[in-house]
């Protein structure tokens, strides 16, 4: 079924680039922040935690222990924003939790929506301020930049300047966030070609068995 896409969207605190988190512990805060303002009932699991932004159990307890540390979680795993009143949010989508985006991808996303304007909803960091406020190495950023594009959540123009010795240059990319409805579009597309692909390969299993062969249901023993 085609993802339903809302136009919620919760709010981080501008200051969250200046606690130097690993993009692990980014994306645990953001999905608990993401939980409380949705009101969401019951206790998260670590489980729960490791599903939603893709990451192992180990991981999630591991980014949950360091947040706990930095006094940014209760014991009871609500997000604490110190120092955050009356300061200025940047907002990401609700979809960044249910379109298979993971938590690298995730940081680097929510790092653009930060810097984006909010008229033309560009923004144009070079790779190393990415690189800077994320902890990730540049390649990596690299990496996490073409996987946005391709899913269609941001449009990347390369740019160029000429210094004053007339030398023409590379510039920063600038980069166009795009309605979160195209990712999600994008997402679904991809699902259903996974699922056109399964049937197809049972098919020709099938054929390739002869007669009798019993036919196995998509995805059941195989792997993702």
């Amino acid at each position: 079924m085609k993802p339903y896409v809302s136009r919620r969207r919760f709010s981080l605190p501008n200051e969250i680039w200046t606690w130097k988190l690993r993009p692990p512990a980014f994306a645990v805060l953001a999905y608990l922040q993401y939980r409380c303002c949705r009101k969401f009932g019951g206790a998260v699991t670590m489980e729960e935690l490791a599903e939603q932004t893709r990451m192992s159990a180990g991981m999630a307890k591991a980014s949950v222990d360091a947040l706990t540390k930095k006094g940014l979680l209760t014991t009871d795993l609500l997000p604490l924003l110190p120092g955050t009143e009356g300061r200025n949010f940047f907002s990401l989508p609700d979809e960044v939790f249910h379109l298979g985006l993971g938590h690298s991808a995730l940081t680097v996303y929510a790092y653009l929506l930060y810097c984006e304007d909010r008229r033309s909803h560009q923004c144009h960091p070079s790779y190393n301020t990415i690189s800077a406020a994320t902890g990730l190495a540049v390649n990596t950023v690299m990496k996490h930049i073409n996987k946005l594009a391709e899913r269609q959540y941001i449009a990347v123009e390369r740019t160029n300047y000429i210094d004053h010795n007339g030398m023409k240059w590379n510039g920063n990319n600038l980069y166009t966030i795009l309605p979160i409805r195209q990712a999600a579009d994008a997402f679904y597309q991809r699902q259903l070609a996974e699922l056109e692909l399964a049937v197809a390969q049972q098919r020709a299993r099938r054929k390739a068995e002869g007669p009798g062969s019993a036919f196995i249901p998509a995805g059941k023993g195989q792997g993702a």
